[in-house]
């Protein structure tokens, strides 16, 4: 019979199998007990675990009379009967203030028509203006910027380019470093146009170009001489063109990051330009209402 003849010629060399390295290998063997049922419970062997069911009890010796030598109950550790507060704690964001917010549901605020906060006080119900309210906030904010010299920029991916006539050139020239601490980064391209490279943080949707145009025109009108007035010129002009617009649905959490920014401030009761920020019925006028 003819064989096969395979050409081997540049083929690895593959040994055959050879079993003998595991000649004598014997399989593992289990074992078992026959008689044993997992469903007989007084035959089931003891844990092979044990430990002594009072070492925990050691965790917790001397607690219970630590407990009993206190002998607080909930009313007495909780609560005040004179309101006062304890000895070490910590005084309250709204401390200072004859009218802030206080009592059991000072978290809890309401809005009135888009534009007002409802909230309860010491001496009756604060009414707040929302728009207001947040001008006085950012003024401040702004304020301070300037003074520390050091402002939040936000960079602009592609920056727009705002003109302006020679006349107004010099007015800008003027307050350049104050719009510097208010976040505006600025660069002269000549013949009266600028780049506006950065911005002011969290003035999102507000056109930089119109704004620094408003804020330009705005220390023409004032006049200001003073370097101070100057800067509170720009910066209550860039408040109130960031500030909420009346008629934005707030949260509850906006609504408490707003009254408890209000009151951080040191005059939370009047705008920057003199306008009235809240007011409070108080609570003897409200109980006439129902009589």
């Amino acid at each position: 019979m003819p064989s096969i003849d395979f050409d081997t010629e540049g083929m690895p060399d593959i040994p055959a199998f050879d079993a003998s390295p595991y000649a004598g290998v014997q399989p593992p063997k289990t074992t078992y007990n026959p008689d044993y049922n997992p469903f007989n419970t007084s035959a089931a062997p003891p844990s092979s675990y044990s430990k002594s069911g009072k070492d925990w009890e050691q965790l917790y010796a001397g607690l219970e009379r630590h407990v009993s030598s206190q002998n607080l109950s909930p009313d007495e550790s909780d609560y005040r009967v004179d309101g006062s507060p304890f000895v070490g704690e910590a005084p309250g964001l709204y401390d200072h203030v004859e009218d802030s917010p206080a009592g059991g549901n000072s978290g809890q605020h309401y809005q009135f028509k888009g534009r007002f906060i409802l909230t309860s006080v010491k001496s009756g119900l604060m009414i707040i203006d929302q728009q207001r309210a947040h001008i006085r906030i950012l003024y401040d904010k702004y304020i301070d910027q300037i003074s520390r010299r050091q402002g939040t920029s936000q960079g602009m991916l592609f920056p727009d380019i705002v003109q302006f006539p020679l006349s107004e050139v010099v007015v800008l020239q003027d307050i350049m470093e104050d719009l510097s601490f208010l976040g505006f980064e600025l660069t002269d391209l000549g013949g009266g146009s600028y780049a506006i490279n950065g911005v002011p943080a969290g003035i999102d949707g507000l056109n930089p170009t119109d704004l620094i145009r408003n804020m330009v025109h705005t220390a023409m009108e004032k006049g200001g001489k003073v370097r101070e007035e100057v800067q509170s010129i720009l910066a209550l002009t860039l408040a109130k063109a960031a500030a909420i617009v009346p008629g934005q649905v707030l949260t509850n959490e906006e609504m408490t990051g707003l009254v408890d920014g209000l009151f951080a401030v040191a005059t939370p009761n009047y705008t920057p330009d003199g306008k009235t920020v809240l007011s409070v019925i108080h609570e003897d006028d409200l109980e006439k209402l129902f009589k």
